[in-house]
């Protein structure tokens, strides 16, 4: 994991708040956070990430793991806006989350970065591009959604079977705002981390049963998704 400084827009993502939708990483990196709980601000520096306590356990992304929508796959040359197009016409035009397998979003979202360590619950991983119905273009505030579940998709409740979920916004449209740090929001039904590293604004929701320090440990598990996407073979469903 490479050493980071992270940056946000405290006000911006919580009001986007967490309603919706083998190998263990070796040399987890030094981590700075910003706690940010309402207008109170707490500077926390560390030079090892701890051990996530408590709750359910963590475990290196592995090819056990089912990515559902990996059929949809990216033929080499293809640009962003290609890719981001062709997933807008497989859709309705009315629903907004299109399905979209991870070879896709890679493309559609140079450089876009997903947790290398999982909860080890997790057997499915759901993905979709999100769209301006309008436009057809990708939604600035929530362009890709990944849910990280204990079951097939959607076939038990979101309370029961989703663990994480993970939104990414773009972070152009926000671009000179801002100040250093990982935002942290406790919910009703469990916590929010915020933050944004290079072009994109990622927002991740933990649900209760998983510790805050587990919560930490996944961003600083951030990998390239285009890596992930050789390095861990996965299955589809």
């Amino acid at each position: 994991m490479h050493h980071r400084r992270l940056l946000l827009w405290p006000a911006f993502l919580f009001a986007l708040s967490a309603a919706g939708c083998g190998d263990v990483l070796q040399g987890v990196g030094d981590l700075s956070r910003d706690f940010v709980h309402g207008d109170t601000t707490t500077v926390v520096s560390t030079t090892t990430l701890p051990q996530p306590g408590g709750g359910i356990a963590l475990v290196g992304l592995t090819g056990s793991v089912v990515w559902v929508n990996d059929q949809y796959k990216v033929d080499r040359g293809l640009t962003a806006d290609t890719v981001v197009r062709r997933v807008w016409l497989r859709g309705d035009g009315i629903d907004p989350y299109v399905q979209a397998g991870r070879e896709e979003i890679a493309v559609a979202l140079p450089n876009v970065e997903f947790p290398r360590l999982v909860p080890e619950k997790v057997t499915h991983i759901s993905s979709q591009l999100v769209f301006d119905v309008q436009t057809g273009a990708l939604d600035v505030a929530t362009a890709a959604a990944f849910g990280l579940w204990t079951a097939e998709p959607y076939t038990v409740p979101r309370t029961e079977g989703q663990l994480v979920v993970l939104r990414i916004g773009l972070r152009s449209a926000l671009a000179g705002q801002g100040t250093e740090g990982i935002s942290t929001f406790q919910l009703v039904d469990g916590r929010e981390l915020a933050w944004s590293f290079g072009n994109y604004v990622y927002q991740l929701f933990c649900r209760t049963g998983i510790s805050e320090e587990s919560c930490f440990a996944m961003v600083d598990s951030m990998t390239s998704l285009e890596v992930l996407s050789y390095l861990v073979g996965g299955t589809t469903g």
